[in-house]
């Protein structure tokens, strides 16, 4: 059974506690109906007052959280993104102090504070750890190209093009600024985007960051165009900002950790929705606005007919490239898995095939045996006195030299045979579809005959050989039946003076079998 601390920590680690999303939740509930209820004056007060206390509670959660993390660039983004939470606090302070003057002047000191805090989370997004995930530079590159353009597009409907065309509206600096805030969200919602799509792991925190930053950039958005339309007096726009901050404060209160590792207990469920879908969701809503501005009689100008080219280019660019990248990952993944079946069927050392896929074949010859009456033949090696050649020379001699007897040995062969290495100093050779098993053996010893240069060293190899054989019309018999045969054999020449071929005979009417013997070589 789960302990209570074993529970409260899993939970902990799927994402904000309760206590957070209760306390935000009913901040916000209480904004709405507060100035929904109160009077004008008084609910421009707590309006004020609320983003105040909520920007102020951003930053003070998020640079919890940068305590939390371990040093280094996850440490340095956090404290940024508190900073910037601080710089729109003490703009909002600014702000508030003049509206309960009776004053609400536009542009204004709070105006840097504002803006201060799209310029540092910005600088906080660019330093968010990230990695390519799954997808390639090229990709990467494309969907940044393609956000911006979508987002940009968005937001020139929206508001930028209001502004442009507000010619006789406010002043220089004023025109500056709002041209400056949408283009500044427009930076902040790309940079969510492309981050997102970059992270692996737990992205909770960096959810509801992002959540925020886009609650951040409608409601700026909103009041560009209400501020170049001369339209603008307060009202349910703030929520937005409302929004915004109590969202990044929420996310400042999960649990720190590294973006890249996966810290969801077994069992969890993954994101509903697949980040690497993130860019395309500023390419629907830019094409969705362009569609209803042309059905609506407002046809594309030829900058926005630009642009959405260039989102066409790259959402197409990006296709290209995730099949690319597709192909070359499967491609990876055959080769891996060409690696690991090789590696499972031969032996490492000498590349023959181990004894799995030894016994293997061994068992698909048999079968043809009992069917077809075909002959089969198992020839079992063992090098004579290989421990000394370990024992005097050292191990990696003696790897080597096992390697240069099995290339002696495959030359004695023909290209059909199979060779194999079933440990130690151990070979086995299996003949079938005709071949005389003898001459075989023998050719083998021939070729181990010549001393192996080493080291400087001259060394003569020989080898204790057995030969197992059913003849068509033999009875059949298992896979280890035929192998004991030809290592009964094999033991019978060691332990007849070694460097010996001995072929296994069991004799027209059945065991007790008998050996005929040989020399090697």
């Amino acid at each position: 059974m789960f302990s209570r601390r074993r529970v409260t920590s899993m939970q902990d680690r799927l994402g904000p506690p309760r206590a957070a999303i209760a306390v935000a939740a009913g901040v916000l509930a209480g904004f709405l109906l507060a100035t929904h209820l109160l009077p004008s004056g008084v609910a421009l007060v707590v309006s004020n007052l609320a983003q105040l206390l909520a920007a102020g509670a951003a930053a003070a959660t998020t640079a919890a959280h940068a305590r939390r993390c371990s040093p280094g660039r996850l440490q340095v983004a956090w404290l940024l993104l508190a900073c910037s939470c601080a710089s729109w606090c003490v703009g909002q302070a600014y702000w508030t102090w003049l509206c309960a003057r009776g004053a609400s002047p536009f542009p204004s000191l709070a105006d840097a504070g504002f803006l201060g805090f799209a310029v540092l989370a910005v600088l906080a997004l660019l330093l968010h750890p990230a990695d390519g995930g799954r997808t390639g530079l090229w990709q990467r590159v494309f969907d940044a190209v393609m956000t911006s353009a979508a987002v940009g597009l968005v937001s020139w409907e929206t508001t930028l093009g209001a502004v442009v065309a507000a010619d006789d509206g406010p002043d220089l600096l004023a025109r500056a600024l709002l041209l400056a805030y949408p283009v500044a969200d427009v930076a902040m919602v790309v940079l969510v985007v492309v981050v997102l799509a970059r992270t692996r792991g737990d992205r909770t925190a960096l959810n509801l960051v992002g959540l925020g930053v886009l609650a951040q950039g409608i409601a700026d958005s909103t009041f560009i165009y209400l501020a170049a339309t001369s339209s603008y007096d307060g009202g349910p726009i703030d929520v937005g900002w409302l929004l915004a901050f109590l969202l990044i404060a929420v996310a400042g209160t999960c649990p720190a950790g590294t973006p890249h590792s996966d810290d969801r207990p077994r069992g969890a469920a993954p994101p509903s929705v697949p980040v690497s879908f993130l860019p395309y969701v500023p390419v629907v809503a830019a094409f969705a606005m362009v569609l209803g501005a042309t059905f609506t009689g407002h046809p594309l100008t030829p900058g926005e007919v630009v642009v959405v080219a260039v989102v066409v280019g790259m959402l197409l660019a990006r296709q290209y490239a995730a099949v690319r990248e597709n192909s070359r990952l499967a491609a990876d993944l055959a080769a891996r898995e060409a690696e690991l079946h090789h590696l499972a069927f031969h032996d490492s050392l000498t590349g023959l095939a181990n004894r799995a896929l030894f016994r293997d074949r061994l068992r698909h010859a048999l079968q043809l045996h009992a069917r077809d009456q075909r002959a089969v033949s198992v020839i079992f090696l063992d090098l004579d006195d290989f421990k000394v050649v370990n024992d005097t020379l050292g191990h990696g001699v003696g790897d080597t030299l096992l390697c240069r007897v099995a290339e002696r040995i495959a030359g004695a062969l023909r290209g059909g045979d199979t060779i194999a290495r079933l440990g130690g100093d151990e070979f086995a050779v299996l003949l079938q579809d005709g071949g005389d098993a003898l001459s075989t053996a023998a050719r083998i010893a021939d070729a181990l005959h010549a001393p192996f240069l080493l080291a400087g060293h001259s060394l003569a190899v020989r080898a204790s050989i057995g030969v197992g054989t059913l003849e068509p019309g033999d009875p059949s018999i298992g896979v280890d039946d035929l192998l004991a045969r030809s290592d009964a054999a094999m033991y019978r020449a060691k332990h007849s003076g070694k460097a010996r071929v001995i072929s296994y005979d069991a004799g027209p009417a059945g065991p007790p079998p008998s050996l005929a013997a040989s020399p090697a070589g």
